[in-house]
């Protein structure tokens, strides 16, 4: 394959140093990245019912929006060879999740 034939996105992937994982470990890194994506999905579920409800309040559509946006980018940071960060991201956003759940009940 080319450079030319790389779908988008492939070059941020291509030249990165191999990494041997161990169960724990990459169990770590997936738990995180998924409390992360369900986050993001309450975050957007919580801007979907602000934007069509009957009186839609812009500063928190916006609010909205800039933590829809900080979730990714914490995301993208996540390094899976820092384990103290991964476990920090995995209970920050497993608490924030149980937090959002119980609001969009």
């Amino acid at each position: 394959m080319t450079v030319g034939d790389r779908p988008t996105g492939v070059e941020a992937v291509v030249n990165l140093p191999s990494h041997r994982w161990d169960s724990k470990e990459a169990v770590a890194y997936e738990t995180a990245q998924e409390a992360i994506n369900e986050v993001i999905g309450c975050y957007i579920a919580a801007l979907n019912l602000e934007r069509h409800s009957a009186d839609p309040d812009q500063v928190r559509i916006e609010d909205l929006r800039a933590e829809i946006v900080a979730c990714v980018q914490d995301q993208r940071a996540l390094n899976p060879r820092d384990r103290p960060a991964i476990a920090a991201s995995r209970d920050k956003y497993s608490r924030l999740l149980a937090e959002l759940r119980a609001e969009l009940q």
